[in-house]
């Protein structure tokens, strides 16, 4: 996806940010990153009882997340998408 020059506050919603995405604004998703992180990491750590497979795993969910944008459909938070694809990731691999 291509950078676009969309200046990002902390005040936009989670879902202008997830459109911004989809429109391929990568600072759009570096901030729901920022955003979601730890409760992403924390459900990851709560699987794995392992710090560095928890991030490991958290690095995992937001990637698919980010792969699989188009597919999130904005009927949920968008906290819940990665935390899903975490819960699968630790599944997998652990």
């Amino acid at each position: 996806m291509k950078a676009s020059c969309t200046t990002i506050t902390s005040k936009q919603s989670d879902d202008v940010l997830v459109a911004a995405t989809k429109r391929g604004d990568t600072q759009a998703f570096e901030e729901l990153v920022f955003r979601h992180k730890q409760r992403v990491l924390a459900v990851a750590q709560r699987i794995t009882n392992n710090r560095e497979d928890a991030e490991d795993v958290a690095q995992e969910s937001f990637h698919k997340a980010f792969l699989h944008l188009d597919a999130f459909q904005e009927k949920s938070r968008f906290s819940t998408w990665p935390k899903s694809f975490a819960g699968e990731v630790s599944a997998g691999n652990f």
